[in-house]
């Protein structure tokens, strides 16, 4: 299934340089903050159903193609409930048109106030490796200490700064730094 609608809003991050972005969708009663990831490989969606424990994560193709299907199971139950609360469980949810509903909606414009933050990161990975640590106070060369970066450092750098950072971290054996602290952040580059 092709998500058209990612297109025009695709476009509008690369015209301002931005590797992520976030909208707001809603269905009815439900509202869902929806973050859109194209500094991955591949691409990620994220839909966050606000007031309901359950998020939706999506693979998303370079052609925006996705497979119309939820997992794990219980994300598609909780999804269920949620469209058709207080209506009984003898309804039936269609994925397919829940999407092409989706792609109605979805922005064909963003701006940098939407681009997606560390914090709204961590809200959908609380795994991440030391999750309150989440501001970007340097690099550290592994290579000097006879060091590997590690797989979870690696995978917080890929999900925090995206795909690029993170292959030139593996490349260049070299970890992201983090603090908790918002007031020893510095802004985020790959150095050259």
């Amino acid at each position: 299934m092709r998500l058209t609608g990612l297109e025009p809003l695709y476009r509008s991050m690369q015209a301002q340089d931005m590797g992520r972005a976030k909208f707001r969708y809603t269905r009815n009663h439900l509202v869902f903050e929806c973050l859109f990831f194209a500094d991955t490989a591949p691409y990620e969606l994220v839909m966050g159903c606000l007031g309901h424990n359950f998020v939706i994560f999506m693979e998303v193709s370079e052609d925006f193609e996705i497979k119309p299907y939820i997992e794990p199971k219980e994300t598609f139950f909780a999804l269920r409930n949620a469209v058709f609360q207080n209506a009984g469980n003898d309804h039936r949810l269609s994925v397919s048109d829940f999407f092409t509903e989706f792609n109605r909606h979805i922005p064909s414009h963003t701006t940098r106030r939407e681009a997606v933050t560390a914090d709204d990161v961590v809200r959908y990975y609380p795994s991440i490796e030391h999750a309150n640590s989440r501001y970007f106070c340097g690099w550290r060369d592994n290579t000097i200490r006879d060091e590997q970066v590690t797989p979870k450092n690696l995978e917080k750098t890929r999900r925090l700064q995206g795909q690029r950072a993170h292959d030139f971290s593996l490349r260049r054996n070299q970890s992201t730094c983090w603090t908790h602290l918002q007031s020893k952040a510095i802004p985020f580059y790959i150095p050259d």
